[in-house]
């Protein structure tokens, strides 16, 4: 079954074809001119106009103040601009004709204009690119409205001279938004507004913040953080409600702190670890926003655009807290977390992200009323179903296939409370000008009240404004809100009322909604880091933050914003798990090429390295192929930061052969880190008959040493004796004893053991 945007779409489509067809309803020009127009719908206009103020609600009488801009789009020179005011001359009745109105073709003609002089403004001229303001004041009676109850068309028409294009019917530039006419009777109408501060959040892989050069436009003047607290500034006294994502709040903190990345410094509020300067309070001490984000240390200087960043975020902080000071502030689940597709998934996250949202608030001091409030307001039974009762929930009128009526915008559905809003006024203006212009928002809103206040039983107006801002400032949104038939309430007035049953069967949650989902392989990533997180935090030997902090960056992954780019966000959430694993591979094994035993049983050293810049707690896990055992340095290492630490095993086999060997780090309950190296171990024991012939030829050896080592001794005792019985060469020698060639005697010589020398005669 469709939804029920898709028949306002198709019905739209259909007005728009009977708006070229009738004459009746062309306005100025006729036939012709809305024939000539038609043909002309796809041609962007050389004009532009912006209308920044108008009369929010049309007159009994006097007059219709209309001022903004025109603009030079084209390449040619306008002259004699002419910009001329319009009305229809009957009511829209109804919020259905409304909104298909809204969506009609801009260059339809739904409206003769005033041409009485003196009731125009003229621009002499205008170059390519050059703006030129106008104001205007129409005399009511001369506008085609009648006055009677319901909306009328209203606009303005820019009518010039170019060299191209001489003067004609048909407008070079346009702009119409709507003008309710004063309700009738004495009846005051309620409406809320709620200001959304909810935006998509993104991290790089290493836990900063991405997208910085967005964050600086948000904050900067004009830019949609800014915008809503400029809103909120120009209520004054008007009541109204902030609508926040808590993961902006912490995003912005971030920017503060120099947007530090993910960090595995010890936690310093745990007992018995050093705090640093920028530590978390300890019980007793204050909570200050800087307190939300795990804090960093960092030696490098901000470079001017980073200062000028943190200084933005801060003063913004600063804003919205002394903005919210008192007021109770209704509370998305942190990261705007997909609620329907994590009730169908994984309902814990659900439980995370309220818990988060809940520590944010505390810690900023702010009140919160948790919420759940779908961007695209429909949620799925099974989430309502499953939402705490103390859960603001907020639906859009879209979400029933009947839209509920009576004097009560809260419903009973499913056994809770359901608060439900106008998707009509929250979808904004007509074109040409964007939907979310502040003006064109501010009148549909009027628009839609002045249609509900002239029902029987008119229920209030509850509306959520959009994020993104277009168009002139936002601040003097509220100015023209303040009616005498119009009453501004919290919305927690709103809830407070009692509620009217609508039957599950009204429900609208189609297959459309359902696919719109995030899939399973989104919270399946998610899973995968989260277990990622919890592995590094038990390896470490000082418990750190790091599971808080990728926590944060999972549910970001979540985000229902994501919807329209879910493999984005998956990416994302990869790369958390991506960037943890390598942390944990940096806890490596260094094992031996190859290992070689000549025995049954051999000693083996490996090597364990922390490349962390932390203290760890491991273990090694062998494994082999179950013939060769490996025993030694079992247990949990704890290693400091940087260290190696060599281990030690005993490899014993009785298999010959090669038997590889896997060696894996893994935390001390024994999940694997990611390290791990494998090595070969050879392993050769020598047979018995090489140890007898060694044993052989041992004793041979030993024998012939013991059989010639005694003739040895002898020898040399008796060479020692002969020596000593010797003369001595300075006593006289005897002239007849027999000399040899030398002139020793002949026995000496043989006593010495030389061999005889045969004498001359």
């Amino acid at each position: 079954m469709p939804r029920p945007s898709s028949f306002r779409a198709a019905l739209a489509g259909l007005l728009a074809l009977g708006f070229a067809m009738v004459p009746s309803l062309a306005g100025a020009g006729g036939a012709s001119a809305t024939v000539t127009a038609a043909a002309r719908a796809t041609t962007a206009d050389p004009l532009v106009v912006h209308l920044d103020s108008i009369t929010a609600v049309l007159p009994r009488k006097g007059s219709v103040d209309i001022s903004g801009t025109v603009t030079n789009v084209s390449d040619e020179t306008f002259t004699r601009i002419n910009l001329h005011a319009f009305s229809s001359a009957t009511p829209i009745p109804d919020s259905r004709q409304l909104a298909d109105a809204a969506l009609s073709d801009p260059t339809i003609a739904v409206g003769e204009r005033v041409t009485t002089p003196g009731t125009f403004y003229t621009v002499d001229q205008l170059a390519p690119g050059e703006t030129a303001s106008f104001s205007d004041s129409v005399p009511v009676g001369l506008l085609q409205a009648t006055g009677d109850p319901g909306v009328y068309w209203i606009g303005v028409h820019a009518l010039g001279d170019s060299t191209s294009t001489p003067r004609d019917e048909i407008a070079d530039g346009r702009a119409r938004t709507f003008i309710p006419a004063r309700p009738t009777g004495n009846r005051t109408q309620e409406a809320s507004v709620m200001l959304s501060i909810r935006s998509r959040v993104w991290f790089k892989e290493d836990g900063s913040l991405a997208g910085t050069e967005r964050w600086a436009r948000r904050l900067a003047p004009g830019g949609s953080l800014s915008g809503v607290l400029d809103m909120a500034d120009s209520a004054g006294s008007t009541p109204y409600s902030f609508l926040v994502d808590p993961s902006v709040l912490v995003a912005l903190v971030r920017l503060t702190q120099g947007n530090p990345p993910r960090n595995i410094l010890p936690d310093p509020t745990v007992e018995g670890q050093a705090p640093s300067p920028t530590a978390t309070p300890s019980d007793g001490e204050t909570a200050t926003p800087e307190t939300l984000t795990p804090q960093a240390e960092s030696t490098e200087e901000p470079s001017p655009e980073e200062a000028a960043l943190a200084e933005a975020a801060q003063a913004w902080l600063d804003r919205f807290l002394l903005t919210t000071a008192g007021q109770q502030v209704l509370t998305l689940p942190f990261g705007d977390l997909d609620v329907s597709a994590a009730m169908r998934n994984d309902p814990a996250r659900y439980d995370e992200a309220t818990a988060r949202s809940a520590d944010v608030m505390t810690t900023l001091g702010v009140q919160y009323v948790p919420t759940v409030a779908p961007s695209d307001d429909v949620l799925s039974p099974e989430a309502i179903e499953a939402l705490p009762e103390d859960t603001v929930i907020l639906m859009g009128d879209t979400s029933f296939t009947v839209p509920p009526d009576g004097d009560s915008s809260v419903v009973r559905l499913l056994g809770h409370k359901v608060i439900v809003t106008s998707t009509g006024a929250e979808s904004g203006g007509p074109g040409p000008t964007a939907a979310t212009d502040p003006l064109a928002l501010r009148q549909r809103l009027i628009s839609e009240a002045a249609l509900r206040a002239g029902s029987a039983d008119p229920a209030p107006l509850v509306v959520t404004l959009p994020t993104v801002w277009r168009g002139e400032d936002a601040a003097s949104f509220f100015d023209d809100l303040e009616q005498s038939w119009l009453e501004l309430v919290p919305v927690s007035e709103v809830a407070a009322q009692d509620p009217t049953f609508v039957s599950s069967t009204n429900l609208a949650y189609t297959q459309e909604d359902l696919d719109a989902e995030l899939e399973p392989s989104s919270f399946t990533a998610a899973t995968r880091a989260t277990d990622d997180a919890t592995l590094l935090e038990d390896v470490l030997s000082l418990q750190t933050t790091i599971e808080r902090q990728v926590r944060d960056e999972v549910l970001a992954t979540l985000s229902e914003l994501h919807r329209a780019r879910p493999v984005l966000a998956r990416a994302a959430a990869d790369r958390i798990s991506d960037s943890l694993r390598a942390e944990l591979a940096k806890v490596a094994i260094e094992a031996p090429t190859a290992v070689t035993l000549s025995s049954d049983s051999g000693p083996l050293g490996v090597t364990l390295v922390n490349g962390l810049d932390q203290p760890v707690e491991v273990q090694v896990a062998v494994s082999t192929d179950g013939e060769l055992t490996l025993s030694g340095a079992s247990g949990a290492r704890t290693l400091g930061p940087g260290a190696r630490s060599v281990l030690r095993y005993e490899a014993s086999t009785t298999q010959d052969g090669v038997h590889n060997v896997r060696l894996a780090v893994t935390s001390v309950d024994g999940v694997p880190l990611g390290s791990s190296d494998q090595l070969p171990i050879r392993a050769a024991r020598v047979s018995a008959l090489i140890w007898i012939v060694m044993a052989v030829g041992a004793l041979v050896l030993f024998g012939m040493i013991g059989y010639r080592l005694p003739g040895q001794i002898r020898a040399r005792r008796a060479e020692l004796a002969a020596a000593a019985e010797a003369p001595d060469e300075d006593a006289p020698q005897d002239e007849d004893a027999p000399q040899d060639e030398t002139g020793a005697g002949t026995e000496a010589g043989t006593e010495a053991g030389s061999p005889a020398v045969p004498g001359r005669a």
